[in-house]
């Protein structure tokens, strides 16, 4: 009985994880590039052990029309590769590219937008007016007719072991990053990949983790019930 108790409280403390993993996908509905985090679940490991483990869908957000230049979108498979404040490699599906002061090509976050040589570096006429930046389906990088670099597109070969290091990013830390191949993804600029979640899933989700959440409340409660009972029997 009491390891009924158990259970049953550990049930609880895993639907209410999932509750807020699912109130979190909603509140990043209108993320660019937010991929959805999937509910807690229990996996066994080959040893039989038991763990809860939590995964992220890859599934492609739908991609919309923003018509600004240094706005990008992947189609397929591959993430853009940025590189943060302490240097370190990130991936991302969030498109929303602009020029820092200095001349390189940031994220929204700050983070260098990474080239195949490099941090890619515009010159000042970048952030003129009249400048024009094109950037092909391969991901070459143009300003007017020069050839500035091409944008490293990054994939993974499990995508399972991604951790998120922002709302958007995930850590390279611990995955082996490969380069795309050309055929398997499609750079669109002017365009951008909104979040792939889906308000309605989120709440049918929600409903269905309520009511096993409230199944497992009257399980415990009746479970203490019948457990102080047999302990006032027993004092007879």
């Amino acid at each position: 009985m009491v390891k009924g108790i158990y259970n049953a409280a550990r049930s609880l403390e895993q639907h209410m994880q999932n509750i807020d993993v699912i109130a979190n996908n909603l509140a990043n509905l209108n993320t660019t590039g937010y991929k959805r985090e999937i509910p807690f679940s229990e996996v066994v490991n080959k040893y039989g052990d038991i763990l809860i483990k939590k995964l992220t869908s890859q599934q492609q957000g739908e991609v919309v029309q923003t018509s600004n230049q240094l706005d990008l979108a992947i189609s397929g498979n591959g993430f853009f590769a940025v590189k943060n404040d302490q240097g370190a490699l990130e991936l991302t599906r969030d498109g929303r590219f602009k020029i820092s002061d200095e001349g390189f090509l940031i994220d929204n976050s700050g983070n260098k937008v990474l080239g195949e040589n490099g941090a890619i570096s515009l010159d000042n006429t970048a952030l003129e007016k009249d400048s024009t930046i094109s950037v092909s389906k391969s991901g070459e990088v143009k300003l007017g007719d020069k050839v500035i670099d091409s944008l490293q597109i990054l994939n993974v070969n499990d995508p399972s072991q991604l951790v998120r290091s922002g709302s958007s990013n995930f850590s390279s830390e611990g995955v082996e990053c490969i380069p795309s191949n050309e055929n398997d993804f499609a750079v669109s600029q002017g365009f951008l990949e909104e979040s792939n979640i889906n308000p309605m899933v989120e709440m049918e989700e929600m409903i269905k983790i309520n009511k096993e959440y409230e199944s497992a409340q009257k399980i415990i409660a009746s479970l203490d019930t019948s457990l102080s009972e047999a302990n006032e029997i027993g004092k007879i």
